[in-house]
């Protein structure tokens, strides 16, 4: 099967199949069907990978390697991945200026590594047995330091100064291998009728546990709460899709209203919007 040849410039339904099949590698992309600066870099990236000449322009070579590429989760689909690691490393422009490092994502984060590892939340043994393979020695010694510890800026800057750094290969794989697995059971175990939705709209809830966790307590989780209580409604045998749909629909306006929590410049009610539009366009997809 012959792939059409695709640059910077084109648009349209090949570029949007591009794009999805440059997110099984880590592209990050989302698949509007615009061949743009970051799809782009996606294409040279995955050139890179799949030891191809960099041309930032897909040929057939790369359409045929991609093809054979598998699904890297296939429990949220290729594009509701790319959507989470995005949101979690600002795409793979941003990872390589900033996320490379370790970073303070800010609030009650710990210092991160790759895509979305904390070290607030990982234990020791859990956090050597994983990246004792990957890291050199020194890296692991002072990185330790920060297990189960809230970070800032400073020691993030601090941790820079000593050239630790996490490729993206390498975050990537921890990212498909360990966090997003740990995070899907943990979204299935608050919502239990998980599986029974869409991919996009799993990514969403997936999204949302990866970012906010899985605590109910309070009057800051009341929407989560609430979503719950709507998925729990909609997995009912005796309802058509069509009515599920319906009742579905309604946790987009739950996810937008957690933006209350947080100020309209904040990246997290940014991030509370785009996990809205995507709830939508899973369902709509459905």
């Amino acid at each position: 099967m012959s792939y059409p040849e695709l640059c910077r410039g084109d648009k349209g339904e090949a570029v949007r199949h591009l794009q999805s099949c440059l997110n099984r590698v880590g592209a990050m992309l989302i698949a509007d069907g615009e061949f743009g600066r970051g799809t782009e870099r996606g294409v040279r990236y995955a050139q890179d990978i799949a030891g191809l000449p960099d041309t930032g322009t897909a040929d057939e070579a790369l359409w045929s390697w991609l093809i054979c590429q598998p699904e890297p989760f296939p429990q949220l689909g290729t594009d509701g991945v790319a959507f989470i690691a995005a949101k979690e490393t600002g795409g793979l422009g941003y990872y390589q200026q900033v996320t490379r490092w370790p970073h303070f994502p800010g609030y009650h984060s710990g210092i991160t590594l790759g895509v979305g590892y904390d070290l607030r939340f990982a234990t020791e043994s859990e956090f050597k047995a994983l990246w004792e393979p990957l890291l050199p020695a020194p890296a692991i010694a002072a990185l330790s330091l920060d297990l189960g510890r809230k970070g800032s800026k400073s020691r993030a800057q601090a941790l820079k100064g000593l050239g630790i750094e996490v490729p993206f290969q390498v975050a990537w794989r921890v990212f498909l291998d360990h966090t997003l697995p740990k995070f899907y059971a943990a979204t299935n175990t608050l919502y239990p009728t998980l599986e029974h939705l869409p991919p996009l709209c799993r990514s969403a809830l997936v999204s949302i546990v990866f970012n906010r966790g899985t605590s109910l307590s309070g009057p800051s989780r009341l929407e989560m709460r609430t979503i719950g209580d709507l998925l729990a409604e909609a997995d009912n045998a005796a309802y058509h899709k069509q009515k599920r749909k319906v009742i579905l629909a309604d946790i987009e306006d739950q996810i937008l209203a957690m933006q209350r929590l947080w100020g309209p410049d904040s990246g997290l009610y940014l991030r509370r919007q785009a996990e809205a539009n995507l709830w939508r366009n899973g369902l709509d997809q459905w």
